[in-house]
Parts: structure tokens; sequence; C-alpha cells
């Protein structure tokens, strides 16, 4: 964190109410620090909650803290940042059913869409502290999906649940997809030749950008979240689109698509970057996204477009 100095004075100190401040106090013969939020020239309230009086007399110097910037992929523990972005992409794609047991949230759609028809474990590594015993649980998470007609699937966030991902992997579970997510801060760049295309953003669903990849099966999902719909358009037709979705800092962008013809051209480029600007706009500074880890090209493609590997996460399927 990075700090600003200076011998106290009232008028210095009236300045920084309700900032951080760390101030050094003449105790005695030595010193003694306090840390905390200043309410006024005479006291603060530490992370504690306790409020902390003390006499300006006896200020030898006080420092402003300033928190760093909100980076994407920085800041709090790593179990606690996979976590974070896990809860993310589940609130802004949200099953239409939803079931909490323990620290597993089990979740159902009728099938479309392995995060909408999986569990979530978002407890305490290592195993996320579901309801029951380890072995029961997974009894109980095979026995309600199969009821459902659905395959029983465990999403597993690595490296925080490794342990559950090797006992799921011993038992058989396949793992149907292995996926990274990836994150980057929102910049200022350029936004790339439209090449002639026109991009459209629209707040609701049209049939048109339903159409392009066959998401009908998934439209309940889509709107049950407040989302920006990007839309590519060429000749009056719609040929690549994206989902963006904003909550806080974070932005996720899920179902970018271009049209087979049309691949190859720069178009992901493009509406990446117009995601991006889109997310800004709604005041998030970091954006995030999920890909296939077998899908080299896609990965390559946001390499080149600053995104980095936040962390990994498989899909875990009763065969």
């Amino acid at each position: 964190m990075s700090e600003r100095a200076g011998v106290a004075s009232s008028t210095s100190l009236a300045g920084l109410i309700g900032k951080r401040v760390t101030i050094r106090l003449i105790d005695g013969v030595g010193y003694r620090d306090i840390v905390g939020i200043l309410q006024d020239s005479t006291s603060l309230i530490n992370r504690h909650g306790e409020k902390i009086d003390f006499a300006e007399e006896k200020i030898a110097i006080w420092r402003e803290v300033v928190a760093p910037p909100d980076r994407a992929g920085s800041g709090a523990p790593l179990s606690n940042r996979i976590m974070e972005l896990e809860l993310l992409s589940n609130k802004t794609w949200p099953a239409p059913t939803r079931i909490q047991r323990g620290g597993w949230l089990y979740r159902s759609a009728n099938g479309f869409s392995f995060r909408a028809n999986s569990v979530l474990p978002h407890g305490k590594a290592p195993y996320g502290e579901p309801l029951k015993d380890l072995d029961e649980e997974i009894d109980f998470c095979i026995d309600y999906y199969q009821k459902l007609g659905l395959k029983p699937t465990i999403a597993v966030p690595l490296p925080i649940f490794q342990e559950l991902d090797l006992k799921l992997g011993s038992l058989g579970w396949k793992a149907e997809i292995k996926a990274h997510f990836l994150v980057k801060d929102i910049s200022g760049t350029d936004l790339a030749d439209n090449h002639g295309f026109e991009l459209t953003v629209n707040p609701e669903l049209t049939p048109e950008w339903i159409a392009l990849q066959g998401d009908g099966a998934i439209k309940e999902i889509m709107q049950a979240y407040p989302a920006s719909y990007l839309s590519l358009i060429f000749e009056n037709e719609i040929i690549g689109t994206a989902r963006i979705a904003v909550h806080e800092s974070w932005a996720i962008v899920t179902r970018l698509f271009i049209k087979e013809e049309f691949r190859g051209k720069g178009l992901s480029k493009l509406i990446m970057e117009s995601a991006s600007l889109c997310a800004a706009q709604q005041g998030a500074t970091k954006i995030s996204l999920q890909v296939d880890g077998s899908n080299l090209v896609a990965l390559a493609l946001y390499a080149g477009l600053g995104y980095k590997i936040h962390h990994s996460y498989n899909y875990r399927v009763q065969p």
C-alpha cells in the first residue's frame, strides 16, 4: 500500500476525516502507533471497531494509508479470489433451481449447460464443507441428479479443492471438461477497425441473437440476471455475439460466438474489445471469462488481448 505522510496539524488531519490513517503518538519516552479510519482531529476507529482518542499535541507524524489499485488476479488470498470468481459466475449465470447443503450448492436447469447443472462446493478446503460426510454427500449428489434425469456433476475449482478432485477421480468420476478462468484489467485500449461490420449493444435478448447459435434452451438462464447482448452485424445479418454481465467491479463474458464463415478475420478480438468498453461504461474495472482448456486457438486469442489464467476447474461427471 502507498502512504502520504506529514506532520500533524488540525488543518491537515481535518482533510483526512473518513480516510484510513496511521498516526505515531509520543507516549512517555517512546512512541505508539494507531491505525484506523479518522473520525475527527482527535479520534479514529480501528479495524476492531474500537474508538481510539488521542491528543493532537501528542502526534509525532501521520500517514494516510492509500489502498492499492483493485487489480484482476491480485490482492486477497488465492482461495478467496477463486471463490469470488466462481460465485460471480454462478450469480450472473443463475440456475432456476438451487439447493444449498452445507457448503455445497446444487444447481439444475433441465440439463442445459454444465454450470447450471452441477454442484459448486464453496466452503472451506479440502472438500468445500458438504452437509454430510463426503461419501454420503457424493451418494446424495448421485441420487439427486439421477432423479432429475441428469448426469451427476460436480464443478471442482482448483487448486483449492484438489483433494476433492482426486477423490472423485478415484471413484471413477470423469473430468468431462477441464477449463480455465481468465482475467484482465479493463484499460483504455482503442477498439480495432470495424472493417465494415456494425456492432450493437442491446439490454434485451432478441430472436435473431438467440437464433445464431441456438440459445433458446438457455434463454431463461441468460435473462435471469441483467446483461448486455452484443451483436456483430454484416449486411443486416448477425454474424457474431457475446453476452456481458456486470457485478460491482467485475464483468464476465459468455456466449462469444462467430459464424463459421466469418472466423479468422479478427472479429472475436473486435467483440471482446467492445465488451470491455461496454463493461467499463457500466463501472467495471476487471473482466473475466471461461474457456475450455483444450481450445488452444481461443487461449491464444485471449492471451494476445492481455488475459491471464487465474485458476482452473474440472467438471467431474459420474460415468
